[in-house]
């Protein structure tokens, strides 16, 4: 019977040790990507090197979108990424510079989808040696380019709500 119970703990021990470890997997997904250095493929190049301008724009206003309302009623308050104090009208300004630069970002995600088709194709007559490099290069660029389409959404999303919640204040 002690023989069954320890069996059953191990057992116990080793599913919640690999649940763990995958929850912590999921979490370091979400660590920023790494720009690759370029593989001399040019249209592989050009279209990595967009797409992380593309994606690291995206993370620079991920930040600075960060907006926080504090108080009730008449007291009600509004600062920004940085913490500081805004009026309503210093807040639509800063908001809506924002929502520019995010729905310039949302037109720009054509741009680098149609760059990338020819990334792709270039693949195919570059010399060998170059192959792996540029595949792999190819691939952090798609990666980028999926986390500014989630991202770009989110934040026109978020500033949307935010525009909103600084015109119910008072001036």
């Amino acid at each position: 019977m002690t023989l069954k119970k320890t069996l059953l703990a191990f057992l116990f021990t080793g599913i919640m040790a690999i649940t763990f470890a995958s929850v912590n997997a999921q979490d370091e997904k979400k660590e920023e990507l790494e720009r690759p250095k370029n593989c001399s493929v040019a249209q592989v190049d050009n279209f990595v090197n967009k797409s992380f301008d593309s994606y690291e724009e995206s993370l620079k206003i991920t930040e600075a979108a960060t907006f926080t309302f504090e108080g009730e009623g008449d007291e009600r308050i509004v600062k920004n990424a940085n913490g500081e104090t805004l009026s309503k009208a210093d807040a639509l300004l800063q908001l809506g510079e924002l929502l520019i630069r995010a729905k310039k970002q949302s037109d720009n995600i054509q741009t680098l989808q149609d760059l990338q088709k020819p990334a792709t194709e270039s693949l195919k007559k570059c010399p060998v040696t170059k192959k792996p490099k540029a595949t792999s290069n190819l691939n952090s660029g798609g990666e980028a380019l999926s986390e500014v389409i989630k991202e770009t959404k989110k934040q026109i999303e978020l500033l949307d709500k935010q525009i909103e919640e600084v015109n119910t204040l008072n001036d």
